[in-house]
């Protein structure tokens, strides 16, 4: 003799908790190991829900931007930024101002975001897309600058000039490069 259906109201109800909180109820287990985790709990992988433990990567695996990599970064920047901002300024001084200048400041900015990007052995991330913008910059001063104190010597009111004498242009421009370094290693 068959037995009868049972309804789902009638099936018995396993009550599971989350293994790292004992209160919260769950029907969810980790992929691997087979824990009951909450939504707090999870982790969501290529291959699944899991729980913290089960989803950590060994150390090895892990790519961390440490000491090295930021110093070897900040060198790029400063190296890749004085070259740039002297061919620059050179390329300006020889042929006055020329219309291509916002094409000039991209390349710029894609030119010192893409050392540091080298430099950092391909670390993506704000703190190197914040070398990068700051290394473009650098691009941007240094050269007028380093010609400033060369020609009047070191002082405040030479320091000022050089930022505020190029006019707003130059500002467009320095944002215009800073943002394509910035991109480059976001």
């Amino acid at each position: 003799m068959a037995e009868p259906a049972l309804d789902r109201e009638d099936l018995p109800y396993n009550e599971t908790y989350c293994a790292n909180h004992p209160k919260r109820q769950t029907g969810v287990r980790c992929s691997s190991c087979g824990k009951p985790i909450c939504p707090d709990c999870m982790v969501f992988s290529p291959v699944g829900v899991k729980c913290r433990d089960c989803a950590r990567l060994p150390k090895s695996a892990r790519i961390t931007f440490g000491a090295d990599k930021a110093a070897r970064a900040i060198g790029a920047a400063l190296a890749a930024g004085t070259l740039a901002g002297f061919v620059y300024y050179f390329v300006l001084a020889a042929a006055g101002f020329f219309f291509f200048v916002i094409f000039a400041a991209a390349a710029i900015g894609y030119v010192v975001g893409e050392a540091v990007l080298r430099a950092s052995r391909y670390y993506h991330g704000t703190e190197t897309a914040v070398i990068a913008v700051v290394g473009t910059i650098w691009a941007f001063v240094f050269p007028p600058l380093l010609d400033i104190f060369m020609r009047f010597g070191v002082s405040w009111d030479g320091f000022v000039f050089g930022l505020t004498g190029r006019g707003v242009m130059n500002w467009i421009i320095m944002f215009v490069a800073g943002y394509f370094a910035w991109q480059r290693n976001r």
